[in-house]
């Protein structure tokens, strides 16, 4: 490998120097994109754009000024870009800042009923309120998301049980708008379930966001995780260019709904703390690079920015990061396939992607009844609950635990498989001797 010299001085708001082309450029590899930037136009919209330019300079020249202006909305791009990109010390720190910058206390973000459940505490930690919509089999619900936009939610005075103790008439129920400031899903291969959001609800979810003025966190970081024969539909910002590209006078404007996050926690070292937030333009970015602590210190990531892009940029890259996915797709199939044989009740679906496969238990055994018998085994999973958004989905939850096959050999794997089932058809069993001795009671 060779070795460059890295600049320790203080560094540019979105990056090191040269850092934010070298990460675009690996990321265009790994999504598959075209290194063309080919402009995505709609009649018009190059027009409009061009006009409103050349009527700012006539009035600028009547009033007698030399200022340039350039509109903020150049002809978007299909493709990523690097005044696209901003680094982060981690998706972490990314959900902080978009957290921080687009919502304020007692701000509404929907989450998805399991979701990762280390997010939720940045959400709580802003004084956000955090709801949930119906899932189905991909993650979040649009559809059902969609409706509560449009019908709003009922609103039942707290006041009326105390009405109602006391013989007096309740408050009348009452439509409130309901009007969420945040979405924030993990969209692919996702934590916990390991399921995909397909691209109509991606594109739909999208404009459901330009239209109600919501802004979606994106929690991206195993899209570049992916074994998947099928193409994966677009990222979510590629989603939100194809949308401006079409709604001219919505690329005009200076509303931007997505804010995807990724790390290289999954792919490199959780210690180097580097990742990245993505945005369809320059626009929303600008609002990261104008945080007072950024203006102040520079980007954060500074030093291990320029580590990683340094080991990025080798030739060897390509062929580590296929390796890497298919390790990981060979350690999913071992736990797939011996879950399979084990048999002993539970239902799961096979990723093909990510980290983890989200298994629902047999009935009547529920991840707490679970525990004591796994942990005798010495064998762990993540409880279901865990994953909860809010208390009221973690009864929803109790059958579902999650199993991360990432960090573990083929043998550890099955004979923690093995183990498992041994917990849980202990649990079963146990459950018969009591059923018996009750109905001999």
């Amino acid at each position: 490998m060779k070795h460059n010299q890295l600049d320790l001085n203080y560094i540019p708001s979105e990056g090191p120097t040269g850092a934010v082309e070298e990460l675009c450029s690996f990321l265009r590899r790994q999504y598959k994109e075209e290194e063309k930037e080919e402009e995505m136009r709609v009649t018009g919209y190059q027009a409009k754009t061009e006009q409103n330019e050349n009527d700012e300079t006539k009035m600028q020249s009547k009033a007698g000024t030399t200022t340039t202006t350039t509109s903020a909305t150049t002809a978007t791009k299909n493709v990523l870009q690097p005044e696209d990109l901003f680094f982060t010390s981690g998706v972490s720190h990314g959900i902080e800042m978009a957290t921080s910058i687009l919502a304020k206390p007692n701000d509404i973000v929907v989450c998805e009923k399991a979701t990762y459940f280390l997010a939720t505490k940045i959400f709580e930690d802003h004084d956000m309120e955090i709801t949930t919509v119906k899932s189905n089999e991909f993650g979040l619900d649009v559809n059902a998301l969609k409706i509560r936009l449009e019908e709003g939610d009922t609103f039942i005075n707290p006041i009326n049980s105390i009405l109602e103790n006391v013989g007096a008439t309740p408050r009348k129920k009452r439509k409130v708008l309901f009007r969420p400031k945040l979405v924030y899903i993990v969209p692919t291969h996702s934590n916990p379930q390991g399921v995909t959001m397909p691209q109509k609800a991606r594109e739909e979810l999208v404009r459901l966001a330009h239209e109600y003025k919501f802004h979606i966190i994106a929690d991206e970081v195993y899209h570049i995780l992916s074994w998947s024969k099928e193409p994966l539909p677009d990222r979510f910002c590629k989603v939100e260019r194809k949308y401006l590209a079409k709604n001219p006078e919505e690329a005009n404007g200076d509303f931007r709904a997505v804010v995807s996050v990724s790390s290289f926690t999954k792919i490199l070292a959780p210690a180097l703390r580097v990742g990245w937030i993505e945005t369809a333009d320059s626009v929303m970015r600008g609002k990261f690079s104008k945080r007072g602590y950024i203006i102040s210190g520079g980007n954060s990531a500074g030093f291990s920015a320029n580590v990683v892009c340094e080991a990025i940029k080798q030739t060897e890259t390509e062929a580590f990061m296929n390796d890497l996915k298919g390790s990981y797709a060979s350690r999913c199939a071992v736990l797939c396939n011996k879950l399979e044989r084990e048999g002993c009740g539970w239902e799961f679906e096979k990723p093909s992607g990510g980290y983890f496969v989200w298994i629902k238990l047999p009935e009547g055994v529920t991840s707490k009844s679970l525990e004591p018998y796994a942990q005798h085994l010495k064998v762990a999973y993540l409880a279901g609950e865990r994953c909860s958004a809010n208390d009221a989905c973690k009864e929803d939850l109790e059958r579902y635990i999650r199993l991360c096959f990432a960090h573990l050999s083929a043998s550890e794997i099955q004979e923690g498989v093995s183990k498992l089932s041994e917990a849980v058809l202990r649990v079963m069993s146990f459950q018969d001797v009591e059923s018996k001795r009750l109905g001999e009671d």
